[in-house]
């Protein structure tokens, strides 16, 4: 299968990640969103692009998609229950989002569950990976 598919996501993701550098219009209190969405597509492009010859490039791909991911959810679940004195709310420490009300229970609890999902994910996969890479160099 050929990874063309995942050029486009994987390039909106450099450029995303690199928007602090190059983007006179960014505002600065956005370089936090930018770099995490961005990077949440390098993973996801990465993964597609990368051929399944390679499994151990395609597993980082993946534990950096599933970490970025993880990371947005637990962003949203764990943000402020009522909206600031000008109607807006902080979510991961970026403020100025335009809510009409606070993020529902309901919908806390669904991102905490995959935050928690995510990152146990990712955080297995990486220790998956590090244990096939020490015990590859070990071995005889």
């Amino acid at each position: 299968m050929t990874g063309w598919p995942g050029l486009l996501p994987l390039l909106v993701g450099l450029g995303l990640i690199a928007a602090p550098w190059w983007s006179s219009a960014l505002p600065a209190a956005d370089y936090p969103m930018a770099i995490v969405l961005g990077t949440l597509f390098v993973g996801l492009g990465a993964a597609v692009c990368v051929p399944e010859s390679w499994p151990r490039v395609r597993s980082l791909a993946f534990i950096v998609f599933f970490g970025a991911f993880g990371t947005i959810c637990g962003a949203i679940a764990l943000s402020p229950r009522t909206p600031a004195p000008d109607g807006t709310i902080s979510i991961g420490g970026i403020a100025g989002f335009s809510v009409s009300q606070a993020v529902p229970w309901w919908a806390r609890t669904i991102t905490g569950l995959f935050a928690v999902l995510f990152v146990v994910a990712a955080v297995l996969g990486a220790w998956g990976l590090l244990r096939s890479i020490v015990r590859r160099d070990a071995s005889p």
